[in-house]
């Protein structure tokens, strides 16, 4: 499998500073990014103390072959070892952005966004907390895979509000949930096998608030290049006021064959090869 991967965060139009903070962790196939939220300073810290978190903590437990025991919180047996992983890492770091906010009076009420894309050759693992997105095109068609945690999302899925009255909702960014403001946090996790040009899109909501999921479906299927599709889309929002920060990762999947298929393949010459030989041995003894 060949991941190719790449992440940008601008500050926009309208902002001071930059509350968005994202990793790209290529030796790990770990894709974050966080929005943070809370006033000056202490949303960028919330950011960015969750991303080392998690990064962090993520690479100790591969390191140590921690078992699901070790992981923060209860494990979810429903979850690969990677999953649990995941899962952990975004409890850890709520705690801890949590902590901080009580201890320090200039850090209440900071919070913080999260999604997570983890590339492994027979997973791909996401998880998100909040509003920020993970985008799959896969065949050319767009799918959500994060869930968002807002009033207007849950109205929503309840069938109290339509998807056109929502998008236009002045509730449509008050969060449900995130990383801090509460001592336990439970992200969504799901997990699926990946497929041959699969691509990955996670966002912050600068790039959501401007450009329409019919545009990043486009977008993500007229660009071949992760680094390419990243700088269009920041080209996008800043044409269009970019009245927020706007941070995007897009991670491209291919060569999924080669490495689905070649050790199996290897080991199927071998194992020919032995036939072979074996074969050979027979007419050499039997007439």
């Amino acid at each position: 499998m060949l991941v190719k991967a790449f992440g940008i965060s601008d500050v926009g139009l309208k902002r001071e500073g930059n509350e968005d903070s994202f990793s790209t962790d290529d030796s790990l196939s770990l894709y974050v990014a966080a929005d943070g939220m809370g006033g000056h300073l202490a949303g960028e810290i919330a950011s960015q103390v969750s991303v080392e978190i998690i990064n962090k903590t993520f690479r100790k437990w591969v390191d140590e072959e921690a078992g699901v025991d070790d992981i923060f919180g209860e494990p979810d047996d429903s979850l690969s070892l990677e999953g649990n992983y995941v899962l952990g890492c975004i409890r850890l770091a709520n705690r801890v952005v949590y902590e901080m906010a009580l201890e320090q009076k200039k850090y209440h009420g900071m919070g913080t966004t999260v999604v997570i894309v983890l590339v492994t050759p027979t997973l791909i693992i996401t998880a998100n907390v909040g509003d920020s997105r993970i985008y799959l095109v896969r065949d050319g068609e767009l799918e959500v895979l994060s869930k968002d945690h807002t009033i207007v999302a849950e109205q929503v899925e309840m069938g109290m509000m339509t998807e056109e009255e929502a998008a236009t909702s002045s509730m449509r960014h008050i969060l449900t949930r995130n990383l801090g403001s509460a001592e336990n946090v439970e992200p969504d996790v799901f997990e699926i096998e990946p497929t041959n040009n699969d691509r990955f899109i996670l966002c912050s909501d600068g790039l959501t608030d401007l450009v329409a999921d019919e545009e990043i479906e486009e977008m993500t299927n007229n660009e071949d290049d992760p680094e390419a599709l990243c700088r269009k889309f920041i080209d996008k929002v800043l044409k269009r006021g970019a009245h927020d920060n706007t941070t995007i990762i897009s991670i491209f999947l291919s060569d999924m064959r080669k490495t689905n298929e070649g050790p199996l393949k290897k080991i199927g010459l071998f194992l020919a090869d032995i036939v072979i030989g074996v074969q050979k041995i027979i007419k050499k003894i039997v007439p």
